[in-house]
């Protein structure tokens, strides 16, 4: 009798521990429409089609359950994929087939603990969440990472110091970034797809200083190989950068100007080659709602070598940025090399607002004229909710990448379109 007794309690507790967890969904579903204008050319059909602008269609979705296990501990599990529903054609090739080379994994199984001034992820996770907080609005200097990556990462904060590391053994082939509409939403590739092309391992880790008005963020990365995985050989890359971000608040106005700066060395044949990248950015925000700035990029010499995650505010052509996706990628001037320089300026409505409004134009070594916005049709910024946008976006970079005969120096228009439910 006794020990059934305790068998009950035992089942008991189990229970009422089950139904105590906490149990949050998270991710999206949603389609995503593409079309290309001028300096773009395909087919209709295959083979010897109409020529047409490139184009496809496309339903992309990420879903997935984090589940607590104590106030301190989760665990997550969580499936994304992309599948393209209409396609023009390169030749023979479909055009879904550069942006969505392979159509689902698993992005999300980790596990998680969370104190508050200590939290330590390990699997497969979402980088950008777990160092800016699911609203995106925890200060951090990790800006050189963003989705999903397999690793572990480290982040511990006290009043005005925090120290933060991280482990990438590889990432999700999903173009996200910290802040342009729908870019996860735009191609797709597993992760062992990354690993194939991306050998390596990378290390990073850094100090925040955090004292309001005035933010300081020294940090240091290493990758072990940055190449295919069968080139023989290996290509380190070791880095070093700081941010510093002055932010202003008065009468309704906040002021934030940011300076970072990347310096990079690597081999090229048997030469070392250090490339340097400096980006001074200003923004002026009203009444939190209403944004307008300006920016600068200088590179050196050399171009960096680094992942296609920024915290840059150019779409770039079809909102894929430099990472990867179609043929007609006009590249981000992050990871130009030769000496160039790009300005840049911008206008808005920041995210907590019904309608989001991303304006910009960009001139020098790279050339942008973009307007994407979105709608929110149904729910809360910050709980699930249904959004619709669209944007236009033209590009111009320069004749940079010759060996497949491709002119850069064409500018190229794209319109895009997409409708979102978050959970």
């Amino acid at each position: 009798m006794k020990k059934l007794s305790v068998s009950l309690a035992l089942v008991a507790s189990l229970g009422s521990s089950a139904m105590a967890a906490e149990v949050n969904p998270f991710g999206f579903i949603g389609g995503y429409y593409s079309q290309g204008f001028s300096n773009m050319p395909t087919q209709n059909s295959t083979p010897n089609g109409k020529e047409v602008g490139e184009s496809y269609a496309s339903v992309a979705a990420h879903l997935g359950l984090d589940i607590g296990l104590t106030s301190n501990v989760s665990f997550g599990l969580g499936f994304w994929g992309g599948l393209p529903l209409y396609e023009t054609y390169y030749g023979n090739v479909p055009v879904g087939d550069k942006f969505y080379p392979q159509n689902w994994d698993v992005s999300d199984a980790y596990l998680k603990f969370d104190n508050k001034s200590t939290s330590i992820v390990g699997g497969r996770f979402d980088v950008g969440s777990f160092y800016h907080g699911q609203d995106g609005k925890e200060y951090t200097g990790m800006d050189w990472l963003w989705g999903n990556i397999q690793g572990a990462a480290l982040n511990t904060k006290s009043k005005n110091v925090g120290f933060w590391a991280l482990w990438m053994n590889s990432k999700l082939g999903v173009n996200g970034n910290y802040n342009r509409m729908a870019y996860d939403m735009a191609s797709f590739g597993t992760f062992s797809a990354f690993k194939h092309i991306h050998a390596g391992e990378v290390f990073m880790g850094g100090i925040d200083f955090d004292y309001d008005v005035f933010k300081f963020s020294p940090f240091v990365m290493y990758d072990t190989n940055y190449q295919h995985s069968n080139t023989p050989g290996s290509r380190s890359v070791l880095s070093a950068g700081a941010k510093i971000v002055l932010d202003v608040k008065g009468n309704g106005v906040e002021s934030i100007t940011t300076l970072r700066g990347l310096w990079q060395q690597y081999q090229v044949g048997n030469r070392d080659v250090s490339p340097l990248v400096l980006w001074v950015d200003e923004e002026l925000v009203f009444n939190e709602i209403f944004k307008i700035g300006a920016g600068y990029i200088k590179t050196n010499d050399y171009g960096a070598l680094l992942y296609g995650h920024d915290k840059s505010r150019f779409y770039g052509y079809r909102s894929i940025g430099m990472s990867s996706g179609g043929i007609y990628s006009s590249g981000n001037p992050l990871y130009y090399g030769g000496n160039s320089g790009t300005y840049y300026v911008f206008a808005g409505l920041k995210p907590d607002s019904r309608l989001e409004l991303d304006l910009l134009f960009a001139g020098g070594s790279y050339s942008e004229l973009s307007a994407v916005a979105q709608y929110r049709l149904l729910g809360k910024a910050d709980k699930t909710n249904l959004k619709i946008g669209a944007g236009f976006v033209s590009t111009k970079g320069r004749n940079w990448d010759a060996n497949n005969s491709l002119d850069f120096d064409k500018r190229r228009n794209n319109a895009i379109a997409f409708l979102r439910l978050s959970l």
